[in-house]
């Protein structure tokens, strides 16, 4: 058994807290030793060890019962604090960790905000776990990529990440489009070839992003320059500062439609496909909640394709 080690150097046996408090509630050697499966003997050297490491008398006899002295009294409320806080951490440990009522630490890119808790939805209501909690965050690459090797979350949603430690599941592609405001010059066309972006205003992500670099890539194989008036981490940022006809933007297909005064086109040209992993830490204990999540969305297949096909996305 586990050993307490006070400040003061005692060597406490976390049984013999157990043992004293059930003799305080019951009052009696003989109910408690039943009740607590061991033998009185057993029983009454466990707390006789107690109060030699103690140095003090815990219990004394009144008549057939076992009251507590002012020490045992000093001492019960500590010992109580002590068990219930343990058994506390038990419980949480297993609410994380039971597969039909456990916790999900998930995180994902803010494109999907609307994707992610509609698979959480669907994985409930196909597999009858409805006691499962899902802690979901959004946040950019980088965030994403180090809360996954730090362990800070079981699974991510995103673009995949190169690292030995890594694996992933392929759900789908995120389609990159062309947002701009509503009677825009582009506005009217079908589908946009990005060349015509050369010197236009343009509304960009953040250097940090991943996205941002593969976009500014792309641009310099065409031979573009955009006019850059704004860079941010948020596509909700870049959504509203196109609606305010600050500029256009290139942007993972907004999955709740065209923002407000904003018009969505297709690109034309041959551009990166921006494939989405489920994607996990395979040197990380992963909890049985999460491990039947991410089982579940590999047999399920391309969830996030399924997605944009079912809301008519695709």
């Amino acid at each position: 058994l586990p050993h307490l080690k006070p400040g003061g150097g005692l060597h406490m046996n976390l049984q013999w807290l157990y043992y004293f408090n059930t003799i305080a509630e019951l009052e009696h050697y003989t109910r408690a030793a039943e009740k607590l499966h061991v033998s009185q003997s057993n029983l009454s050297h466990a707390i006789k060890e107690l109060e030699n490491e103690l140095g003090v008398q815990l219990f004394e006899r009144q008549g057939r019962n076992i009251k507590l002295t002012k020490y045992g009294e000093i001492f019960q409320p500590y010992v109580i604090r002590t068990i219930n806080s343990l058994e506390d951490g038990i419980t949480t440990l297993k609410g994380y960790i039971d597969p039909n009522e456990g916790i999900i630490s998930l995180a994902g890119f803010p494109s999907m905000a609307q994707f992610a808790p509609d698979l959480m939805v669907r994985y409930q209501s196909e597999t009858n776990r409805l006691g499962v909690q899902f802690q979901y965050s959004q946040e950019g690459w980088k965030a994403i990529y180090n809360m996954l090797l730090d362990g800070a979350v079981d699974l991510i949603l995103s673009t995949k990440l190169e690292h030995p430690q890594i694996e992933a599941a392929y759900i789908g592609t995120h389609r990159l489009v062309l947002l701009v405001p509503e009677g825009h010059r582009l506005a009217g066309k079908g589908c946009v070839d990005l060349k015509e972006l050369d010197g236009e205003n343009y509304i960009a992500f953040d250097p940090s992003g991943q996205l941002r670099s593969q976009l500014d890539e792309l641009f310099k194989e065409l031979g573009v320059r955009p006019n850059m008036v704004m860079e941010t981490l948020s596509d909700q940022i870049i959504h509203g500062m196109v609606a305010a006809r600050r500029g256009v933007a290139i942007v993972p297909y907004p999955l709740s439609g065209a923002p407000y005064n904003t018009q969505i086109l297709p690109i034309a040209n041959d551009i990166p496909q921006r494939k989405l992993y489920l994607q996990w830490n395979k040197e990380r204990y992963i909890p049985p909640a999460a491990k039947y999540f991410r089982d579940y969305v590999i047999r399920s297949g391309e969830v996030f394709d399924q997605y944009m096909e079912h809301h008519g996305l695709m």
